[in-house]
């Protein structure tokens, strides 16, 4: 078996932390040198870093996590699965477990007309994150360590409708790298982008977007 071949189960149970230190320490001196883990493991972690955080978390029906446990450990298909990938099968059984208990969280709070959701960032600014609240057709996109852009240029929010971006407000970030925007038509867009452009907006993006949250 190729060295890729030994780690590659293991990309999905680093990112939710099912690996002892040893498997850990291992999984991370091969990830260093292997793109295609290295292009997995990024593919993977927004959903991963997202589903925690995506709404508030309410405490599932009495007894459903420990019902659906025990009939992942009592599956003879898991059981027969060698050591890593059975730990990696029980690891996204609990995500999928957090997904239902988020779900349920969105039913018992009205649905989705006030949301909090994870933009995802360039990776040329690996230290950048946000996230975009959503209040029915209003939302404020909040953004940290975010590049100064200077004088010339501006970030601009754009909003998707099927494959037209429509531009909406433009933005600065201070030294702190923080920067926050209020607009509205949220309700019906299929998306919020960020791009850079020169001061005073555009009505075209000049390039790909460097934020995205997906609605």
């Amino acid at each position: 078996m190729s060295d890729h071949g030994r780690y590659q189960d293991d990309v999905g149970a680093y990112l939710l932390g099912a690996l002892n230190d040893l498997e850990r320490h291992a999984f991370e001196r091969h990830l260093a040198g292997c793109a295609e883990c290295q292009e997995e493991l990024e593919r993977l972690r927004p959903a991963a870093e997202a589903l925690p955080g995506s709404v508030v978390q309410l405490e599932a029906p009495p007894g459903l996590k420990k019902r659906l446990m025990a009939e992942v450990e009592g599956d003879s298909d898991v059981i027969a699965l060698r050591p890593r990938r059975r730990r990696t099968f029980l690891a996204v059984a609990a995500v999928l477990l957090l997904g239902l208990v988020v779900g349920i969280g969105v039913a018992q709070l009205g649905g989705d007309d006030e949301r909090t959701v994870t933009a995802t960032v360039a990776r040329a600014m690996p230290q950048a994150g946000g996230s975009l609240e959503i209040s029915g057709d209003d939302a404020t996109l909040n953004l940290h360590d975010m590049p100064e852009l200077g004088g010339e240029r501006v970030y601009q929010v754009w909003l998707q409708h099927g494959e037209r971006l429509v531009p909406t407000r433009t933005f600065e970030v201070g030294s702190s790298g923080r920067g926050n925007v209020a607009f509205q038509g949220v309700e019906d867009a299929d998306g919020v982008y960020v791009t850079r452009e020169e001061r005073g907006g555009a009505q075209v993006p000049s390039e790909n977007p460097i934020v995205r949250v997906p609605l």
